[in-house]
């Protein structure tokens, strides 16, 4: 070390006898008195990261890539550095799937869906997206590129990855990362050029951009993707001021021949983050990357359940009296729950009630508000002895809760939030969002059972409804005498298991006022 600690003093790092260096080789003393650039580490060059570490590490840079300008507080730096879009600002995602012979096709389809899985999640958030999709091998093949109209359309994006044939390359040897990165700076170089003609020059800046390289190996034609990477740095005017413009992200999966070095030489590199990573196959990358796109440190999102694969979603809600469960819930944000209304027919005060979470954290209820039209007898006259027309409770929960994380809050129809859920144009009407969601006569839908699993039901809609509601008026039932339209209204859904199916109906002691919900896509 050169200088000793003092502002523009340099420290060079190196590592012992067979172990690698990850971070750079020298580090300059900054004016704040910090060390510029990620801190050194040494390893050995066979050992791979783990799934769950990648997935931590994400959790301070990628997952939490997208939050809008003014949802931070400033004052609480636990997640690390973060892109911060203003309202003027979109963000370009370009992901490049390795697809040279020695990847395999079981491997590249783990690749191809955990390509699935980053479109779908970033495409979750409010912010102006475009993405560029582009497999390698000896050559490059676009399957979209962020300068066509359809890419920012994820679903689109979505259908054309799905839809990838590994034999495009028809099993080539080589690994021309540079080529793909290469196809990055002429998209990113279009831009610039199409926003200066179009007599814009600076719209260009306000473009963030995020490149997630995913491969099983080390580069061995079309020259050192470095080369590639200076272009798009000196394209996009990278520098110390406008670092955060442009993130890469390289991901070496499987053989020995993954060389670290050769992916810290690509990857970004930033102060307490990492960027490149060594996984001992593909299924650890598509763990560390469900991990890291489903953290729990991500902001308010509605309708995304978080961590994946769960199977309670997020915004389920127990209701208990005592230890006993009363009934279910769901998680409107904020301090409410949306419930039945029949559940507090008991005669229970709100201190003898309590709700649990998901995440199992337990939350006292200040109170409750039926709905006033609500009247259980209001047609025994009729032959109806119970009747649950405008069956539902507004629950007060002693604070607030389901701003990130888990629980997290529902999605609720006719609101900007389901409208970008929905991935609808902004401004789309009620009666829209409505077709989009139960246009059919046969809806998918789920819900939570008493046992606490997530069940598959059709809502029955259009034609079928009529023969649905019937059941509601079945010999053996309280009000199997009485009329179907006097015991079911307009407001009443129709829902049930497919016949053969274990259970027929989706009514069950406890689990009155849990959401049924529209699950508009599986992919995650």
């Amino acid at each position: 070390m050169s200088g000793g600690r003092h502002h523009g003093a340099e420290v060079r790092v190196h590592c012992g006898a067979g172990l690698q260096l990850l971070g750079p080789p020298r580090r300059y003393c900054m004016e704040t008195g910090r060390w510029s650039g990620p801190e050194p580490t040494c390893r050995h060059p066979y050992a791979f990261d783990l799934p769950e570490d990648i997935s931590s590490g994400l959790g301070s840079s990628f997952a939490s890539i997208l939050e809008l300008a003014g949802a931070r507080n400033d004052s609480d730096m636990s997640l690390g550095r973060r892109i911060v879009l203003s309202r003027n600002e979109s963000l370009h995602v370009y992901v490049l799937l390795d697809a040279s012979g020695s990847v395999q096709q079981e491997n590249f389809e783990l690749f191809r869906q955990s390509a699935v899985a980053i479109v779908d999640r970033l495409s979750s958030f409010e912010v102006p997206l475009r993405f560029a999709i582009v497999s390698f091998a000896t050559h490059t093949h676009v399957i979209i590129s962020t300068i066509e109209d359809d890419a920012s359309d994820a679903d689109e994006v979505i259908a054309r990855l799905e839809a990838m044939n590994f034999d495009v390359h028809r099993n080539a040897t080589g690994t021309n990362m540079h080529g793909a990165l290469l196809e990055v700076y002429h998209m990113i170089l279009f831009q610039k050029e199409r926003s200066m003609r179009d007599g814009q020059p600076n719209v260009w800046r306000n473009t963030r951009h995020v490149v997630i390289l995913l491969t099983d190996g080390r580069f061995n034609v079309g020259g050192h993707p470095r080369d590639a990477v200076a272009k798009i740095e000196d394209v996009l005017e990278i520098r110390e001021d406008r670092e955060e413009y442009l993130d890469i992200y390289a991901f070496g999966v499987g053989t020995l021949e993954v060389d670290m070095a050769e992916l810290e030489a690509v990857a970004s590199h930033r102060r307490d983050e990492r960027h490149a990573f060594k996984l001992a196959d593909a299924s650890a990358l598509r763990q560390a990357l469900e991990g890291a796109l489903a953290a729990t440190a991500i902001g308010d999102l509605c309708g995304v359940i978080i961590p994946a694969g769960t199977v309670r979603p997020p915004w389920h809600v127990v209701l208990r009296t005592g230890v006993q469960q009363r009934c279910a819930g769901t998680l409107l944000g904020g301090r409410w729950v949306l419930t039945a209304a029949h559940c507090f027919l008991g005669g229970e005060s709100p201190h003898d009630w309590s709700a649990e979470l998901a995440g199992g954290q337990e939350v006292s209820i200040r109170g409750w508000k039926l709905h006033e039209d609500f009247d259980i007898r209001g047609r025994a006259a009729r032959g109806v002895p119970e009747f649950y027309d405008y069956d539902v409770a507004l629950v007060e929960l002693e604070k607030e809760v389901g701003d990130t994380g888990a629980p997290r809050r529902i999605c609720i129809p006719c609101t900007e939030d389901a409208n970008r859920a929905l991935r609808m144009a902004p401004g789309t009407t009620c009666q829209k969002q409505e077709v989009e969601l139960l246009g059919h006569t046969r809806v998918p839908a789920e819900f939570v059972s008493l046992e606490g699993k997530r069940l598959s039901v059709r809502i029955k809609e259009q034609e079928e409804r009529a023969s649905c509601l019937g059941g509601a008026v079945q010999p053996g039932m309280p009000h199997a005498n009485a009329s179907v339209k006097d015991v079911v209204t307009e407001r009443f859904l129709c829902s049930g298991q497919e016949s053969g199916s274990e259970r027929e109906d989706a009514a069950c002691k406890g689990e009155s006022g849990g959401s049924l919900f529209v699950d508009r896509r599986h992919r995650f």
